[in-house]
């Protein structure tokens, strides 16, 4: 029988894939990518919400990515029998440039700190968030190469 503090559960698994460098978006790394949007609107901080199927802030090419992790945490939600009316909320965050912390002092890891955050509010008003920081340049084509992953969008 599925039970809400299984979303707590969820959230980390979001996370962890979101952060993941084989996270990818049209072949590029999918921070790296969101990095951009984020320098581009004054370092402002990107908000993709799951069940509201929208990107903060908006920018038409991100669309098929917002519906690409919309679609990931019904599957999730589907797999564990957790029906979508208990969640009231589901909201990814992504903030670059943010002050270091102590686990992002890794070594070998090029570029600027960045913290990613999965908020999911239930029904009932319990609130379950899970973050992670690592480490993030902008998007560059000389620098990123593309992945045999790709998807065309």
């Amino acid at each position: 029988m599925a039970r809400r503090k299984e979303l707590k559960n969820i959230a980390q698994g979001i996370v962890s894939s979101f952060v993941s460098r084989n996270n990818d978006y049209d072949g590029y790394w999918e921070l790296a990518k969101l990095y951009d949007l984020s320098k581009n609107n004054s370092g402002a901080e990107i908000s993709i919400d799951l069940l509201g199927s929208t990107i903060y802030p908006y920018s038409e090419s991100f669309e098929p990515l917002v519906y690409i992790w919309q679609s990931k945490f019904l599957k999730i939600l589907g797999s564990r029998s957790i029906p979508a009316k208990w969640v009231n909320s589901a909201i990814i965050h992504a903030k670059f440039d943010v002050e270091y912390r102590e686990q992002l002092h890794k070594r070998g890891m090029s570029g600027e700190p960045c913290t990613c955050e999965c908020v999911i509010i239930t029904d009932t008003g319990s609130k379950y968030s899970v973050s992670a920081g690592t480490k993030c340049m902008p998007f560059s084509r000389a620098w990123f190469q593309r992945s045999t992953r790709r998807k065309n969008f």
